[in-house]
Order: structure tokens, then C-alpha cells, then sequence
């Protein structure tokens, strides 16, 4: 998703008063381009009034289109226009309002989904910040007691290794005079804390041993005894398994990864620090099925030796060589380690002890491929692990691309029934990208005027030119009048691809050219004149003929009329000038929609929108199948009707199951990252209900009834996508000509993956594919492979009503049918995470809202069948009404969501990349939030008359353009520093107690704990800061084809995205 954009396009042309004589004649050396060209007629009046009232009250979102086995359903762009005239009320702060209720429950629910709340309590007071170095003291000793030793062990031995904690660790946390610490004073505190942890973990609670291993960690000198060094490496291994343990690890003990004189700036020492993660990561797992009583490995080194007879005696690589070993090492490893199941981690073992030796070292490519695997967090290789499906599905990119290749109209129309032989690549064939690409209305407009600018300084420059003949400059002057004419109704109606002049469109061009001429006629020798001075129709047919061949503008016109007026000056039009015109056509009808017939054209549109795509929006496409059971016949009650003094009654019971398959690419960016998704979605629905119909016949054999029918549903629909997503890091940098790094990485990955086969030509298995990213970006860490799973519910009621009138036999009638459907969604919840990734985002939505879908159709009703031997009450089953063609549009919505997104680099929570989202679909609802948020909004501003008047300016301008039920208002507040910090701290804690299979009661309350105080960190305001508010419109076309009818079997392609319309940042 695309927020808190505020870029802006540089070019709106400049204006000028026409110049005139003494006598009131216009000068011809003196022209100038017309007044008000880009300004939009502003609206005034009670009509426009009431008409910006009406859409604002409907807030029509989307319209749909009905025939038979097929619809159609889509929302309209917002045009490019210049920015709305908006003048801010100059009314006095509102006073503070109660904020609505709804988003704050939504936001605790999406606390409760990225960290449950827990039954079990802790005794012991949680920690609390900012952390002290006195609670810190008080905090080991309870821990040491209480959780760590049970009573196990001698308690002065405790007080010795809590005393040298202290000595060790919290000697530089100092206290300021009102007894708060500063940032350095915390983060030694929470670093004690972790050690605590880690020494627990490392020597299984015993005081002795975590005392020894800490001094032996903190000395630069390898202890003689083996049980020491060997706890010493459990210790470095339990912190070496988040990030900010590492940083723990390194902070106390440098000697630990000698830096050997790294290039400051390059990707070395991160390539290297992450090398170290990896490996403690991979002894990790190796150790974890280690009894407690065997000797353990002293160092990373010993544990890859005495690992390496496990593998195939082909992959027995040795460190920093560039093959595989041709025999297998003498030796055997111990029972503990005899786990096929560790081959990926002794793969990467060694593969990350070669890079900590040397950040550039090569490795053998099977050692690469493990390393490639295990930094992104896949701990396991083979069949029915996660690893081969992420494989697989990136691999489905090139069966998606073949199968959108293909020609054949009713193969293609076929494709995606019953979830078959999709692929998304064909809805981006039909659609485009749906308006999806395009930017802020006033960004959009401004590179339009950006274009035309100097075309219509060079006509008129031409014009004052001598050398100029009278019939060029007659054309340049009709040019001039009709690019103007052109760029003044595109600001009133909207800027479109093409423009059709309509009559009064060419009155009004002849009327602009006639200034820009001289109307003197030509004078005798001496002076006088050989007619009157003054002609008003002298240029009156030179006009009318360069007039009447006009039709239109494009910008291949502009392209063209620039061509000759740069021309006549004997130069050609300036590179700048011509590349604004050619990014004008892109933006305005240069949609990437690749042809059938070519496999290879389909992956370059993949490319063209990572090239061509704007910084933080992205595209979704998809392609799939829907089966199922859609309905059930309802009942004639006969008798009933005769009590009832109506012809006709029937009741509907209405149910049924509906599941769905569906190929989904999602490509773009965001604020946390670049990505391209690849995956599957499964969607399931099942509803019930029950309606009601009644009907009166007229004339001759019931020839014409009309009738009306009502209905209430409940259903439930859940699903969700789940597939690979290959994230690449943000520079946040990107300027014209120099994009993102997002945007060159990721065309780097494809280029590799489609690169990967014989020849340079596309991979022919997974496993070619995979060898060939893993050669390119084994150890780069500005690249993740993810597997990405998301699970999505949705409850929610619907009420309809509709009347009908119909004409016909007895065996059939027609007629138009109008009916409204309100749906209620009482709740939404998405929840996205990322199961594996170097780059990982942790998602939870919760949204609520309402809807009228309103519709008129052409129906047909079909025969009743009667039930054979019926009596009483029941006669006749008959059948819903079926559509032959219709339109719909959807009015009155209204949503309230709230989103927590947690972005996270090599296993830190980024908080400039960690966001907590409000958003309405109505604008009152979100002037309300915003009035009731006004000073902290101020604040954020600078607190400022400026600030002021940027967010008075704001809002007036999300009112002017919140006409539409497809708009998201909203408020996006980013994580602060401090409280990602304390969160990685936490998060650190609390992994160590995940992984325990079977967690002690004092286990459990200690986790227990540490939840509550990750949930209370998420839920603070303190925690947050106000980043930007917004306005999103949300895009997408969507068409269905087949049988909807009892039994459902259709195909569905879509295209959906958002995009800015507004934005309002501090920064």
C-alpha cells in the first residue's frame, strides 16, 4: 500500500495578459501565451453545491455489468486535474471530540493476533521501562532464584554470578540526577538481561557453569578446560539467535568476529556480521537434540567437522573452496547428529564460516544453494518442507507466462474453470494495470502541463519571430489557441488519452487565434493607407482553414506539432522537451498489457511494472476458478396466497457452499519493501438465509405480474493466499533517473531466474532456477525469499429487496427487474506473516463495514414445476429469475479499518518501516478522528501558522475530492525508535520460551509475562508517532464468466490495487 507520498511535479506552465498598443490593437510582437490556461472554472452555485452534496452522500464506488454466464464489475480513476481550489475554513479549533470507538477496539484485536493474550500470569512484577540498573539488579536475582535454578543449586553461588553481572555488564549504566537513565544506560541494562537468559539457557540453570562461561566469554583468551568452552559456545548460540542478541553478543565481546580490516560502506560487514548469525543459528539446530550430558563442540569449526560425515559424501565440502569434496572425511559423527534432517544446517555451517573468514569467499554451489536456504530461514531440505514448495511456486512464474501465452479464444475463455490452468498473467492481459499506475491527480496534470509549456512558448515565439511568412504564423497562432483550448478542458473534465474537439470547441480555438495576428493591412509609399487601417476579418479564412482539419489532440499530435515549430527555427526539439511528451503518452495510454503468443513478452511485462510501477504502490492480478452449490428452488404456498388475497406467495430457503481456487502475482512496493509475490489463494463461502416473494398476475392467462421479494442472508467466507514473495530492500532514495534500489535488485532477480536454463534461455526445472539465484544472491542481504502464508474471515449479513414486472406466455416471461442488497460486514480480520525471509512482514487487519448494491435488469422468469400428487400447502417449486442483461453500481459505503504492519530487516523490527493504520471510508468520520487528533497533528506539523493552514488545507482537500465510496481516508502512525528497540528486546526474550516443547508452570507465567509487556508496547500511544494522513482510492477491474445458476462453475480474472490520491507528511 502507497502512503504519506508527497512529491510533486515541477512544470505548470506560466501565464500572461496579452499586451496591447495605444490604440487597443494586440501587437503581434507581443504575444504571449493566454491567461488562466491551467486553472479549472472554479465551481460556485447552488447546483454545483448540491451536486457535490450528492455524490458525497451516494458515494458511488463501482459499476457492474450483467449478461448471460458473464459480468463484469469495475471502478473509474479518478482523472488527472490540477489541485481542487480549496480555501480553508477559517473557523477556530474544534473542541476535542471522543474519537470513534470502533478503531481502537480494531486495533487491540490486532494486537491480540500478532501476540495472543495469554491465560497464565507471572507472580513477579514484568519488567518495566525504562529499564534501571536497580531493577535490573533486582530483576537477575529474582530470575536467578525464582525461574532459572529452582532451589537446585547453592544460593551464593547465585549471588556471585548476579554480583559479576552487575560488575560486568551494568558498571557503564549511569543515572542522570532525577534518576532516569539514558538510552546508553538501557540498553546496558536490557544487554544484562539477555546474558541472564543466555546463561541460563547455555549451562541448563546452573550458577557454576554460567559464571565460568562468562568470564571466559568477556576474556579474549580460549579457558583450558573443554566444558568451559564448549558453554561458551551454547552461550553465544542462545544470543546469536535474534539480532539484537548478536548486537549483545558483539558488544561485550568484539574479539568474537574480527572485523580484518572491512571497507567501510560496502556490504562486507553486514555480509559478515550475518554470517555470524547464521552459523549460531545452524549450531542451534545441530546442538538442540545434544544430551545434556555429552561433550558439546568447542567452537563453530569443530561442530562442521564433527557434523560433515552426516552429508552424502559428494556434498562434503571444505570452507572457501569452490567444489565439493571428491571423498568423504574419515570420522563419524555422534548418534545426536545422525539426522538427515540436519543437512541443510551443516550446509550452511559451512557456507557461513567460510564468509566469516571472508565476506568475499566463493562456495561450492551446493554449499551456496544452503546458505541461500538457511539465511532466509528454511531450517529443512526435501520433500514436504517448505523450501521445495517456494521453489516450486517461483517456478510457477514461467508456467503462468506460458499459459498466458497461448492463443485460442475458447482456450483462453476456459482457462481457470474449476481452478485449472490459471494464470494471472491473462487478467493483465485483458485490463492493464486498471489506473492502478497512476499517481496523484495534480502530479498526473502537472506533467501534462509540464509537456505542452514549451511547445506553446516555441509557437509563440514563432509568432513574434519576422522571418515567420504570414501563413505559418497564422498556424503556429491556431496551434497555440487549440493546445491551450486543449489543456483548459482536460482541467475542467479531466485529462484522458485522447480529446475530441467538438464545434464549439473550434469557435473557440478561431476566436483565441485571432488576438495572437496582426489585423493591419498594408500601407501606400507614403504612408498612408490603401484601405482602412484596420481589417477584424482580415485572418478570418486563413484562421478557418487551419481550423477545419483539426479533429483532436493526442500526445502523438504534440510529438508532432513540436517536430515542426522547433523545426522552423531550423533545430530540433531539446531531449528534455521530447521525453515529457513521451512519459505524458505512457502515462495516458501506454498501459502494460502484454499480447497473447509470446512467452517471453508476459515476463517482460513483469519487468516493465518494476520499472514503470510508482514508488510504494503495487498490483495485484489473479486468475481462478469458483465450484459449488449457489442456491435452492423455493416453495409455492398455495395456500397461504388465498389467505394472503395475492395470487401468488413463496418462500426461499436460501443456502449454499461456494470454494473457489485462484493463481494470484502481487508486484510493487510499499514502505517496508519492494516484493513480488507468487502464490495461490483459497477462498470458501458458505451462506443462508431465507426470502420471501409475492406476485400478481394480470390480464388473460396471468399474460403480465409484477412482483416484489425480500430476503435476509448470513454467510461466513474464509481463505486466504499463501505462496513465495521475494522481498528486496528500499533505499528510500529514488529521484528521477535514479530509481530505488528496490527496483534494480529485484530486475537483477528476474533476470537471474529467467537466465537460469542452457544458453541463457528460461530454467527448465525449479532446480535450474534456484542454482541460478542462489549464484547471484546466496550471501546478499538486500535480497529475501519468503514463504508467505495469510489466513482471512469475514462475517458478515446482507438484506435484499426487489420488484419486478413481467410480460410473456404462461411457459415464460420478461421484464425489468430493480433491486437493492445492503450487506453489513460486521467483521474483517486479515492476518499476513511471513513463515521465513531475511525481510519479513508481520500483518493483522481488522475491518467493519456497509454497503448498497443497487441494480436494474432484464430477467426472465422460468416455469414453475409442479410437485407431483402436491396438496395443502404445497404445489409448485419454482425457480430464481435469471438475468440476460443488467447494470449496478455500488452506493452508500462505509468501512472503518484499522492494520498493525511490523516490518522486519535480518531479524530487527525496522520502526521507520513498522506502522499502525486508521482508516474510514467516509469523510465526515474522518474529519471527526482528525478534529479529535487536531493538536497532536499541530505538534507533529512544528506547531506553526504554517502547520496550521497545511492541515486546514488537507482536510478541505480530502473534502472536495471524497465524492466516491471507493476512498480510503486514513491516518498512518510509525513505530518509534525507542520502542522498536524495546520490542526486539522482548521479542528476544520471548523466542527462547517458544521453542520449549513442553514449558515448566513457572516457564509458562515467565512468557506469559513477556507477552503482556509486548502487548502493552504495541497498544501505547507513547510507542507510536503521526507519520501521515491520506487519502487511497481503491482500483480493480473484475470479470466473471459461466454458470450461476443452482450449480456454480465460473472463471474469474481481476486486476486490483490503490492508489494516492493526497497525502500529508511532517517530513
Amino acid at each position: 500500500m502507497s502512503i504519506g507520498r508527497s512529491k510533486s511535479v515541477a512544470g505548470a506552465s506560466a501565464s500572461h495578459a496579452p499586451a496591447s498598443g495605444e490604440n487597443g490593437s494586440p501587437q503581434p510582437q507581443t504575444v504571449t501565451l493566454l491567461a488562466g490556461a491551467t486553472r479549472r472554472r472554479r465551481n460556485s452555485g447552488l447546483l454545483c453545491e448540491l451536486q457535490s452534496m450528492c455524490k458525497r452522500t451516494l458515494r458511488a464506488t463501482s459499476q457492474t455489468i450483467v449478461f448471460p454466464f458473464y459480468s463484469k464489475t469495475g471502478t473509474t480513476p479518478t482523472r488527472a486535474q490540477p489541485k481542487p481550489d480549496v480555501v480553508p475554513a477559517l473557523k477556530p479549533a474544534p473542541r476535542r471530540m471522543r474519537p470513534p470507538a470502533a478503531p481502537g477496539r480494531k486495533h487491540q484485536r490486532n494486537v491480540d493476533a500478532v501476540v495472543p493474550p495469554a491465560m497464565a500470569t507471572s507472580p513477579r512484577a514484568e519488567i518495566r521501562f525504562p529499564l534501571t540498573t536497580a531493577d535490573t539488579q533486582r530483576y537477575l536475582r529474582a530470575q536467578w532464584r525464582q525461574v532459572e535454578t529452582g532451589g537446585r543449586f547453592d544460593q551464593a553461588a547465585v549471588d556471585r554470578l548476579t554480583t559479576t553481572l552487575t560488575a560486568r555488564l551494568l558498571a557503564t549504566s549511569a543515572a542522570t540526577g532525577n534518576g532516569v537513565h539514558e538510552d546508553s544506560g538501557e540498553k546496558a541494562c536490557a544487554r544484562a538481561i539477555m546474558v541472564c537468559d543466555a546463561l541460563a539457557q547455555a549451562t541448563g540453570g546452573d550458577p557454576a557453569r554460567a559464571h565460568d562461561a562468562l568470564l571466559a566469554l568477556l576474556d579474549t583468551t580460549s579457558h583450558a578446560d573443554a566444558r568451559v568452552r564448549a558453554d561458551v559456545l551454547a552461550l553465544q548460540t542462545a544470543l546469536g539467535m535474534t539480532a539484537i542478541g548478536l548486537d549483545t553478543l558483539l558488544a561485550i565481546a568484539p574479539h568474537v568476529l574480527p572485523q580484518r580490516g572491512l571497507a567501510e560502506g560496502s556490504a562486507a560487514p553486514e555480509i559478515q556480521r550475518e554470517a555470524l548469525r547464521h552459523a549460531l543459528r545452524a549450531a542451534d539446530h545441530l546442538l538442540r537434540r545434544k544430551p545434556a550430558d555429552a561433550p558439546g563442540p568447542t567452537s563453530l569449526e569443530t561442530l562442521a567437522a564433527l557434523a560433515d560425515p552426516v552429508l552424502p559424501a559428494v556434498e562434503r565440502g571444505r570452507p572457501g573452496s569452490s567444489a565439493a569434496a571428491s571423498t568423504a572425511p574419515p570420522g563419524k559423527a555422534p548418534a545426536w547428529l545422525a539426522d538427515p534432517g540436519n543437512a541443510l544446517a551443516i550446509k550452511a555451517l559451512h557456507a557461513a564460516n567460510a564468509l566469516r573468514a571472508d565476506p568475499a569467499a566463493q562456495c561450492p554451489p551446493h554449499l551456496a544453494q544452503a546458505y541461500l536456504a538457511w539465511r532466509n530461514g528454511f531450517d529443512r531440505e526435501g520433500p514436504g518442507t517448505d523450501l521445495p514448495k517456494a521453489q516450486q511456486r517461483l517456478f510457477k512464474l514461467f508456467t503462468y507466462a506460458e499459459r498466458a501465452a497461448r492463443t485460442g479464444t475458447a482456450a483462453r475463455a476456459a482457462a481457470g474453470f474449476f481452478g485449472t490452468q490459471k494464470s494471472p498473467l491473462s487478467a493483465l492481459q485483458n485490463f492493464g494495470t486498471a489506473g492502478v499506475m497512476l499517481g496523484h491527480p495534480d502530479d498526473e496534470f502537472a506533467r501534462f502541463t509540464a509537456a505542452l509549456a514549451p511547445v506553446k512558448t516555441q509557437l509563440a515565439d514563432r509568432l513574434k519571430a519576422a522571418s515567420t511568412s504570414r501563413a505559418l504564423k497564422t498556424r503556429c497562432a491556431v496551434r497555440l489557441a487549440a493546445i491551450e483550448q486543449w489543456e483548459r478542458r482536460m482541467a475542467s473534465k479531466g485529462l484522458r488519452s485522447t480529446f475530441r474537439f467538438s464545434s464549439r470547441d473550434l469557435e473557440t480555438v478561431a476566436a483565441r487565434a485571432r488576438p495572437l495576428l496582426s489585423n493591419r493591412v498594408a500601407l501606400h509609399a507614403d504612408g498612408s493607407p490603401a484601405d482602412l487601417a484596420l481589417d477584424p476579418h482580415r485572418n478570418r479564412d486563413a484562421i478557418r482553414a487551419e481550423v477545419k482539419p483539426l479533429r483532436g489532440m493526442t500526445p502523438a499530435q504534440l510529438r508532432t506539432w513540436a517536430d515542426e515549430a522547433w523545426r522552423l527555427s531550423g533545430q530540433a526539439v531539446p531531449e528534455p522537451i521530447r521525453a515529457n511528451i513521451d512519459l505524458v503518452e505512457s502515462r495516458l495510454a501506454g498501459d502494460i498489457r502484454p499480447k497473447p503468443g509470446d512467452t517471453n513478452a508476459q515476463l517482460d511485462a513483469i519487468g516493465a511494472l518494476v520499472k514503470q510501477m510508482p514508488d510504494i504502490y503495487d498490483i495485484r492480478v489473479s486468475s481462478g476458478g469458483t465450484v459449488g452449490l449457489g442456491g435452492v428452488p423455493s416453495q409455492s404456498l398455495a395456500a397461504l396466497s388465498s389467505h394472503l388475497g395475492v395470487p401468488h406467495v413463496s418462500v426461499l430457503p436460501d443456502g449454499g457452499y461456494l470454494q473457489g481456487r485462484h493463481a494470484v502475482i502481487d508486484i510493487g512496493s510499499n514502505q517496508h519493501f519492494g516484493h513480488l509475490f507468487i502464490g495461490t489463494e483459497s477462498r470458501k463461502s458458505l451462506y443462508g438465509g431465507l426470502g420471501g416473494y409475492a406476485g400478481w398476475s394480470f390480464g388473460q392467462d396471468g399474460m403480465a405480474n409484477v412482483g416484489v421479494s425480500g430476503g435476509l442472508r448470513r454467510s461466513r467466507d474464509w481463505g486466504g493466499p499463501r505462496g513465495v514473495t521475494i522481498r528486496t530492500r528500499r533505499s528510500d532514495d529514488e529521484q528521477p533517473g535514479r530509481p530505488d534500489a528496490w527496483r534494480t535488485t529485484m530486475l537483477e532477480v528476474l533476470h537471474a531466474a529467467r537466465s537460469a536454463g542452457p544458453n541463457s534461455d528460461a530454467p527448465r526445472n525449479a532446480r535450474e532456477m534456484w542454482g541460478s539465484l542462489a549464484r547471484r544472491f546466496w550471501n546478499d542481504p538486500a535480497c529475501s525469499i519468503n514463504w508467505t502464508d495469510s489466513r482471512s474471515t469475514t462475517s458478515a449479513t446482507s438484506g435484499s429487496a426487489s420488484a419486478t414486472a413481467r410480460v410473456g406466455t404462461a411457459d415464460t416471461k420478461w421484464g425489468p427487474a430493480l433491486g437493492a442488497t445492503l450487506r453489513h460486514v460486521a467483521r474483517a480480520a486479515h492476518r499476513q506473516w511471513d513463515k521465513t525471509g531475511n525481510h519479513a512482514i508481520d500483518v493483522s487487519t481488522h475491518n467493519s463495514g456497509r454497503a448498497t448494491a443497487v441494480a436494474a435488469t432484464l430477467v426472465e422468469a422460468l416455469p414453475g414445476i409442479p410437485v407431483p400428487n402436491g396438496s395443502g400447502h404445497l404445489a409448485a417449486l419454482s425457480f430464481p429469475t435469471q438475468p440476460y442483461v443488467g447494470i449496478g453500481t455500488t452506493l452508500f459505503a462505509t468501512q472503518t479499518n484499522a492494520a498493525l504492519r511490523i516490518g522486519r530487516d535480518s531479524g530487527r523490527i525496522i520502526p521507520k518501516h513498522t506502522f499502525r493504520d486508521t482508516e474510514f471510508g467516509t469523510f465526515k468520520a474522518f474529519k471527526q478522528f482528525v478534529d479529535t487528533h487536531r493538536s497532536e497533528w499541530l505538534t507533529a506539523l512544528g506547531g506553526t501558522d504554517e502547520a496550521r493552514r497545511r492541515l486546514d488545507e488537507m482536510v478541505a482537500t480530502v473534502k472536495a475530492r471524497a465524492t466516491a465510496g471507493n476512498l480510503i481516508m486514513g491516518e498512518r502512525m510509525q513505530m518509534t525508535d525507542e520502542a522498536a528497540r524495546r520490542l526486539d528486546f522482548l521479542f528476544h526474550r520471548k523466542q527462547r520460551f517458544d521453542r520449549i516443547p513442553a514449558p515448566t508452570p513457572v516457564q509458562a507465567r515467565e512468557r506469559a509475562s513477556i507477552d503482556a509487556d509486548i502487548r502493552q508496547m504495541l497498544a501505547s500511544e507513547n510507542s507510536w508517532r503521526r507519520q501521515a494522513l491520506y487519502v487511497l482510492e481503491a482500483l480493480g477491474v473484475q470479470r466473471t464468466v459461466g454458470l450461476s445458476f443452482l450449480l456454480n462453475a465460473q472463471s474469474t480474472q481481476a486486476v486490483s490495487g490503490v492508489r494516492e490520491l493526497a497525502g500529508l507528511s511532517p517530513e
